[in-house]
């Protein structure tokens, strides 16, 4: 409740230093460090109201702590499966424990919440590169107007890879801006290590540069040169997945396929309903986005075509989502690249639209075209071929209050909705999270090392067990065969032989049952433990039969799980 009150009270300073600043920002410095001070407050509480990581990050802990702890990228030791589709974030992860010996869960939800917090920083730097400083109140908007984004605030400090990939598309964008294809290849290669979507992002940046390069405002070599940037991490990147797992998807792409619908038709119907849902949510920054994308179709500035750009790789990744299918975590995580991409192109389009700007290339950039000084080809250039160390146009008169109250508006429906409609979904997938975590430690302090456990889901237990424990994920993500075999019981009970079996997707359960899945029913028997706690809250193993006395006089020496056999 503290977080909350606080991050309203924040977002009405912001609000305040929106509507009376707006004019001083073009002229006095300090308020605009004030403004993204008070923005940059607003983001970092507005994360702790969340303060969740998903069962599906804690997959990723335990192939980062394997990786630190020298056995490799795996997920059981010495299986070779690539359950993982980030694996920038996981080598960061791995690396920061390495270097600090601190818990992996501990560096991913600090590394997010900074990643988080850049982006905000990052956002008024772009934008007021696009703009060239005519009007850096557009700027200190966009960064406001950033920091309310819930789907943002809350996978900062959910362990996942989400921040970083929205701090590295739009710092491609920013290279572009910038006139260094080479970096953005680079930092192109690292989004698409970093999530599967990462590709789409790429080629669509590609594709841009190649039509810019046709129209004559970028050198030919461009477009070379960034795939050139790209090629430098992905080909040994590529080279070593195949050498060291064999397979060119990766057996989490593959799990996630078969997991989701039969049919084509049926995935892109998730896919759809999963879009529609969060442009119902995000429909205000939709509205907006319209809007300067109708201003900026009559008055255009020289920064137009990144405007494009950035409205382009946001339907991209809607159209990935689409075809992909929807995820299953709440809160539009797939899809937090959208509304800060919106932020960007919004602002710096009504800020084109304020300053009366025409688009077009001048004189001087003409003549850097012909003379192939443009893009990569001219040192210390932007893209558009002018040089920022040349004269500026002149500062566009401020724009009225008007878009600073949008700003405001658009901001406190954000977070209206964020800690209204996101914030209890997630805060409910922590609990279960939590269950989950206490239940994976119980059986990593008492069963013997070596032990098969299948654990469904796998992610908080298996990474709270601990590697000494080998772990079977039925959902497939770790495990090839049943990536491409789902619900292949027979597989895990013949082939895997777990000694135990957990199947508590919900977390405790709030009474006995002594229920047992038919599949397990002949070579295992259901043993339920209760937990101590205030009310019901009971774990229900299948314990295989020649171990089970055993292995339940192990696992109620613990003080907080007690064995009632049915």
């Amino acid at each position: 409740m503290f977080a909350v009150i606080a991050v309203i009270a924040l977002w009405m300073c912001v609000a305040v230093l929106l509507v009376v600043g707006w004019r001083r920002f073009a002229v006095e410095r300090g308020w605009r460090i004030a403004a993204l001070v008070a923005a940059t407050a607003v983001a970092a509480v507005h994360q702790l109201v969340y303060r969740t990581v998903p069962d599906e990050a804690h997959v990723g802990f335990r192939y980062a702590r394997n990786i630190a702890d020298g056995y490799g990228a795996v997920f059981n030791p010495g299986e070779y499966v690539e359950g993982y589709t980030d694996f920038a974030w996981l080598v960061l992860l791995g690396l920061g424990r390495a270097l600090t010996g601190g818990e992996v869960e501990t560096i991913a939800v600090v590394l997010g919440v900074a990643c988080v917090l850049l982006t905000v920083l990052v956002v008024y730097a772009l934008t007021g590169r696009i703009l060239r400083g005519t009007d850096p109140a557009f700027a200190v908007a966009a960064a406001a107007v950033t920091a309310g984004v819930g789907s943002l605030a809350a996978y900062g400090p959910s362990g996942l890879s989400t921040p970083l990939f929205v701090l590295l598309v739009l710092a491609l964008v920013y290279a572009l801006v910038n006139g260094n294809p080479v970096l953005a290849g680079v930092v192109a290669a690292l989004a698409v290590m970093t999530r599967l979507d990462g590709l789409v992002v790429a080629v669509v940046a590609g594709a841009w540069l190649v039509a810019v390069a046709a129209s004559r405002r970028v050198s030919w070599s461009a477009p070379a040169v960034y795939l050139l940037g790209a090629a430098v991490l992905l080909v040994p990147w590529l080279a070593w997945r195949m050498t060291y797992y064999g397979e060119l998807v990766p057996t989490a792409v593959v799990a996630g396929l078969s997991a989701g619908s039969d049919s084509v038709l049926g995935r892109l119907d998730e896919g759809w309903t999963y879009v529609v849902d969060f442009a119902l949510t995000y429909q205000a920054f939709l509205i907006v986005a319209a809007v300067a994308i109708g201003v900026l179709s009559y008055r255009r500035g020289p920064g137009a075509r990144y405007v494009w750009l950035l409205l382009w790789l946001a339907i991209a990744e809607a159209l990935f989502v689409i075809v992909a299918g929807g995820p299953t975590l709440p809160a539009w995580g797939q899809l937090a690249p959208v509304p800060v991409l919106l932020a960007v192109a919004a602002a710096s389009g009504f800020a084109f639209a304020a300053a009366g700007v025409r688009d077009g290339v001048d004189d001087a950039e003409a003549e850097d075209v012909r003379a192939g000084r443009s893009g990569a080809g001219a040192s210390g250039a932007s893209v558009s071929g002018r040089s920022d160390s040349g004269p500026e146009r002149a500062t566009a008169p401020a724009a009225g209050r008007g878009v600073a109250l949008v700003a405001v508006a658009l901001t406190g429906l954000s977070l209206g909705l964020s800690l209204t409609r996101m914030a209890p979904v997630m805060h409910e997938l922590r609990d279960v999270t939590d269950e989950l975590t206490d239940i994976g430690a119980w059986l990593g302090e008492h069963l013997p090392a070596g032990t098969a456990v299948s654990a469904m889901p796998a992610g908080a237990l298996s990474a709270a067990a601990g590697s000494e424990l080998f772990i079977v994920d039925p959902s497939g993500t770790t495990d090839d065969h049943l990536a491409r075999n789902p619900q292949d019981h027979a597989y895990v009970v013949g082939s895997r032989m777990p000694a135990v079996v957990v199947d508590l997707a919900g977390g405790y359960l709030p009474e006995r049952t002594c229920e047992i899945r038919t599949e397990y029913a002949g070579p295992y028997e259901v043993v339920p433990f209760r937990a101590a706690a205030e009310g019901e809250r009971w774990v229900e193993l299948y314990l295989s039969r020649p171990l089970a006395a055993q292995l339940t006089e192990t696992l109620s020496a613990h003080p907080h799980f007690t064995a009632h056999p049915c």
